[in-house]
């Protein structure tokens, strides 16, 4: 029997310049649909999960063409309900070299953002669910969105659902001051975390030591991470570390903390096509990872590092690769220590 992965978050009309074009020398854009969430549910698709996307999307044309997007690569459609008249869009510059890629938002009045609580029998949702993941884009967006992200954890951790969340904080949709009540409500209910030591440290204001100021990065987080875990209750802590050496070429290492113990990847230095989604395709292979064997987070790290770096190789928000595809990247890398 396949999983029943739930995820809740926004898709959007992503329009990207071609040619590596800026925005404003281009005179035309290539349409897609992505978003966080929606690229978690659609990856996990693809390596053979039975998943649902759970959101709200206008009653045109545009929506239909998400759900239809969704559809395509198997995700489950029955809880996205339809109303207002607007859906999110987001503009991508493509980077090229040393000029990075630019992101534009245009997503304030988006469908989702007029979604309530109460459009959602959470009993029916959850029904039979494994797996609920939600980001912090989510709880960014507006109250209306966060209070239906925070509703749905809640409930899942009341029903012994696991729940996944990726602090993935946006500066540029809503302050650090706006965002620390959120991030500490959400996080008493949650069992996996995808996040670094600014959201642990600033975010969920777990303090660091004296005298750790100057140390490593991972000094820092094996200070701060197993403290979150302890107050929380979260079991895992997962993060990926990023070498930038263009827009073009990167390198990309992956990380897990429990309370006692870590472990860093290897790094893998890779070529990019399209960076987008990365992170949610990390999150995905990590959650694929978890659903074979909840006790080897190395495993799930090594499945999300080998899911993000093979993501970045492929147009669009979202990996569309089967587990077998990633599966064979990684026996080719060595990081396919056990075969399952």
């Amino acid at each position: 029997m396949r999983e029943k992965i739930i995820t809740f978050g926004e898709i959007m009309l992503r329009l990207s310049t071609p040619n590596n074009y800026t925005i404003n020398q281009t005179n035309s854009f290539i349409s897609n649909y992505g978003g966080g969430e929606a690229n978690v549910a659609i990856a996990l698709s693809h390596m053979g999960h039975k998943t649902y996307f759970m959101s709200k999307l206008p009653p045109n044309q545009l929506g239909d063409g998400a759900i239809g997007h969704l559809r395509k690569h198997g995700v489950n459609t029955d809880y996205i309900v339809r109303g207002s008249t607007t859906m999110g869009i987001y503009f991508l510059e493509t980077g090229f070299g040393g000029r990075a890629s630019k992101v534009i938002y245009n997503r304030k009045h988006s469908a989702i953002t007029r979604i309530q609580l109460d459009e959602f029998d959470l009993d029916e949702v959850f029904k039979d669910a494994t797996w609920f993941h939600v980001s912090g884009i989510s709880l960014a967006l507006n109250d209306r969105v966060k209070v239906v992200a925070i509703a749905c954890a809640k409930y899942c951790k009341e029903h012994g659902i696991p729940v996944s969340f990726d602090f993935n904080y946006r500066a540029k949709l809503w302050t650090i001051e706006e965002a620390i009540p959120a991030y500490r409500e959400i996080i008493q209910y949650v069992d996996v975390t995808f996040g670094s030591f600014f959201d642990a440290n600033t975010l969920i204001g777990i303090p660091l030591d004296k005298g750790l100021e100057n140390a490593s990065m991972h000094e820092k987080r094996a200070n701060v991470f197993p403290k979150l875990m302890e107050k929380y209750g979260v079991k895992y802590m997962f993060g990926t570390d990023r070498v930038i050496y263009s827009a073009t070429e990167n390198s990309l290492a992956g990380y897990v903390y429990t309370k006692d113990k870590f472990y860093l990847s290897e790094p893998i230095k890779f070529m990019i096509y399209d960076r987008i989604g990365g992170g949610d395709a990390y999150a995905s292979g990590v959650i694929h990872g978890l659903l074979k064997d909840f006790n080897d987070p190395k495993y799930a790290v090594n499945y999300g590092l080998a899911t993000s770096v093979l993501k970045h190789t492929i147009y669009g928000d979202a990996c569309t690769l089967t587990a077998e595809e990633i599966e064979e990247f990684m026996n080719q890398n060595g990081t396919a220590e056990v075969q399952r």
